[in-house]
């Protein structure tokens, strides 16, 4: 499914579409989890990726034996090692020294995109932690870990239930909240704190009326390709890179 379908289906609303956007250009590093299987971790994860900048390098691993003979990072471009899931399940998935190393190579300057099985932001970071024994500091490497959930209403929906945003700090990182899932309502919120949109503005390198104008621009171009009937993958994908011709590499 392409962004513009998992907005229409209620995974994500258009505005926490376009922060990811607004990260995913600057080369932001992300765990999508959920718990059960087919709660479509890979599936969101591919189509954040699609927000990254046309000219971004990918690794794909291959799990027990990787040799993570990766490119040497470049300043012009984001490097990003890509996992499908850290998990001991089949020999495919990547975990323990495989995971570390990922890690330490995002200390390093790449980027990392993966998926993980929890439903929550501690649950992701205890497994890090205690179960890999991934140094808080690379842990800090981090930019968003997305907890998912899947349940049924009237039918079977999923949702991002929450987006951590992570920064380096003294003897690890700190965690804030970037945006959460209102359950009651099935709406989503989005920096309510604004310590929280200083912080990411800061990180993006923008002020906060740019932060906020940036995302509402991302998010109203997503509109327009749902209303527009344009929503499958291949259609999203050019649009996109289309988006970026016009309006980024002019700034």
């Amino acid at each position: 499914m392409s962004i513009v379908e998992l907005i229409e289906a209620g995974n994500l609303d258009y505005r926490v579409a376009g922060m990811f956007w607004v990260a995913m250009e600057r080369g932001a590093s992300l765990i999508i989890a959920a718990d059960p299987p087919h709660s479509g971790k890979t599936t969101t994860l591919s189509a954040l990726l699609t927000f990254t900048r046309p000219e971004t390098a990918v690794y794909f691993t291959r799990g027990v034996g990787e040799t993570f003979a990766l490119p040497v990072v470049s300043p012009s471009y984001d490097t990003y090692i890509l996992v499908n899931e850290m998990s001991d399940h089949i020999p495919v998935y990547t975990w323990d020294e495989y995971a570390r190393r990922a890690f330490e190579l995002l200390a390093s300057g790449y980027r990392l995109a993966t998926t993980m099985h929890d439903d929550t932001v501690e649950g992701v970071v205890r497994q890090l932690e205690g179960d890999l024994g991934v140094p808080p500091a690379h842990v800090g490497g981090l930019t968003f870990i997305i907890p998912m959930f899947i349940g049924r209403r009237e039918k079977t929906i999923r949702r991002i239930t929450e987006v951590a945003f992570l920064q380096p700090a003294t003897g690890g990182y700190a965690i804030a909240t970037a945006a959460t899932w209102d359950r009651s309502d099935d709406t989503f919120r989005l920096f309510e704190d604004p310590d929280v949109r200083e912080a990411f503005a800061r990180w993006a390198r923008l002020s906060v009326e740019e932060l906020d104008t940036e995302i509402d621009k991302r998010a109203n171009f997503l509109r327009s390709l749902s209303k527009t009937g344009m929503r499958e993958i291949p259609h999203v994908n050019a649009a996109i890179d289309g988006y970026y011709e016009e309006f980024i590499r002019e700034t």
